[in-house]
């Protein structure tokens, strides 16, 4: 979602903060070309925007009161420097937060944006600029199922698909760095969170305390501005709200602190809080959710069983002491799609994986015949979302074996006269390399003809017509980035010829 996000962004901002990635990785100078070279970007246009970005920083360090230098020297091209006080991501934020359709995008979610005419007059831009940035935003929420009235620009759509909209884009926006509920108590919704954290005896680092805080913060915005989640019978499936609120002070007391006593929005909460595995940390309120499910065979809890015993007959076996977090983690991932409509991205906004059925094809073809087997054996909706379960899927597999497992093997042979340690070091260096892309194997001299691909630093070892192929890497040692970009280029080659 966050691309979705930048592209929000008008261009002058996407670049900069572009700029602003590429010269905060190493503390060096970043030559002029070598940003236009990195960016696409002509380098007359690459120093009206460094003067730009300079501009925006200095503007930063007055009023967020931090010191972030941007050195620019005519030769030498541009140098980061961050204070110990501060760091690149709140400057990201700033630079996010003061673009003109973002700054419209936040009115919108907080129901205060009026006019294009009004909006235009008191911040002194052009009515064309502010409905290209209501183009911008329209284009945004319907890529998921929601979309803006065009008389009271307000979000429609379901409503907890708008609450999930809201939490998402704000915590990618402002990552907890400020707090943009200007009319909500940051600080009461802060003991909410903690009590909650301190019944379950879960302790909550910073950015999980902040997560939640802007999640329950959401909740309270929506339901002040009358919108109330409509009631799903599943959820009674999922928790016992009566039982709960008897036998759970702290639910109590949220309920009368912010004055929610509306069944659905309460089971809102209450299904939320099952998504975020850190909650199930605490073993009572493990057993507590998963007994609960268990008893009322939730569609939910039947799928993820079956998905705990099919994963191991299909694909591989789950090491006994990562079945619990197996467990959660996928339950947490069926209760998501069981939610919401076309999300690619976690509850946290993160797309996991990119690409899969290109990168790993076989285990994605697994994966799906997996997904295709448990749907044809339930009637169950959840079961459609095959790309964000599959990224999921994908992850837990992560955790047993490389991804590249299932992946056709493609055997190296190293024919050098380098020294046997030297050589060790570069088999090392290849498959450390390439690890997350390739299933590679390195064959010893006896197998050399069964070689996929032979590296080597003699070149009179090789025939002529063998020299230039893609079966054959000569190479000077010690290796060069080029070397590992065309080792690269020829094994993708050899893997798309197996496949």
């Amino acid at each position: 979602m966050e691309k979705d996000i930048l592209n929000l962004l008008d261009t002058q901002n996407k670049i900069m903060l572009n700029i602003l990635d590429l010269v905060s990785e190493s503390h060096r100078w970043y030559t002029v070309n070598e940003i236009s070279h990195e960016l696409n970007v002509v380098e007359r246009t690459v120093q009206r925007y460094i003067h730009r970005l300079k501009e925006t920083i200095d503007d930063y360090n007055e009023e967020r009161n931090h010191h972030i230098a941007l050195s620019y020297e005519k030769y030498k091209g541009v140098l980061l420097e961050i204070d110990s006080g501060s760091n690149y991501m709140e400057l990201k934020s700033y630079i996010l937060e003061n673009d003109e359709t973002m700054k419209i995008f936040k009115l919108i979610i907080f129901e205060e944006f009026q006019s294009i005419q009004k909006y235009a007059s008191t911040y002194f831009v052009s009515e064309n600029a502010v409905r290209k940035s209501l183009k911008k935003i329209k284009d945004f929420l319907g890529i998921y199922h929601l979309s803006l009235s065009r008389s009271t620009f307000i979000i429609e759509g379901e409503e907890k698909q708008i609450r999930l909209i809201i939490y998402i884009s704000g915590w990618i926006i402002f990552k907890g760095v400020t707090w943009p509920f200007d009319f909500i108590s940051q600080e009461k919704i802060y003991l909410s969170v903690d009590s909650f954290s301190e019944e379950l005896n879960l302790g909550f680092s910073i950015i999980h305390r902040k997560q939640m805080a802007y999640m329950l913060a959401v909740n309270i915005l929506r339901l002040r501005k009358k919108h109330v989640i409509e009631m799903e019978e599943e959820w009674k499936d999922y928790a016992n709200l009566p039982k709960l609120m008897a036998n759970l002070p702290v639910l109590k007391e949220f309920a009368d602190d912010y004055n929610i006593y509306i069944e659905s929005e309460l089971y809102f909460y209450l299904v939320l809080i099952q998504l975020k595995t850190k909650f199930y940390e605490s073993e009572r309120y493990r057993k507590s959710v998963f007994k609960y499910h268990k008893k009322m065979n939730s569609t939910v809890y039947r799928i993820t069983e079956q998905f705990m015993t099919d994963f191991q007959s299909e694909i591989a076996e789950i090491p006994e002491e990562l079945e619990e977090r197996f467990f959660v983690t996928a339950f947490c991932a069926h209760l998501f799609c069981q939610l919401f409509k076309s999300i690619q991205v976690d509850i946290d906004g993160y797309l996991i994986f990119s690409d899969l059925e290109n990168d790993y094809p076989n285990l994605y073809e697994k994966l799906s015949c997996l997904l295709r087997k448990m749907a044809e054996e339930n009637d169950a909706e959840l079961l459609s979302k095959e790309t964000f379960l599959i990224q999921k899927y994908m992850l837990l597999f992560s955790s047993i074996s490389q991804l590249t497992y299932y992946e056709p093997e493609i055997q190296i042979f190293l024919d050098s006269d380098l020294p046997y340690f030297v050589k060790s070091s570069v088999t090392d260096q290849i498959v450390n390399r390439f690890k997350y892309e390739f299933n590679l194997t390195f064959i010893e001299a006896n197998d050399e003809d069964s070689a996929d691909l032979i590296l080597t630093n003699i070149p009179n070892v090789l025939e002529e017509e063998l020299r230039f192929s893609h079966k054959v890497h000569l190479f000077e040692f010690p290796f060069n980035q080029r070397d590992f970009l065309e080792i690269e280029r020829k094994v993708r080659a050899i893997s798309q010829e197996k496949i």
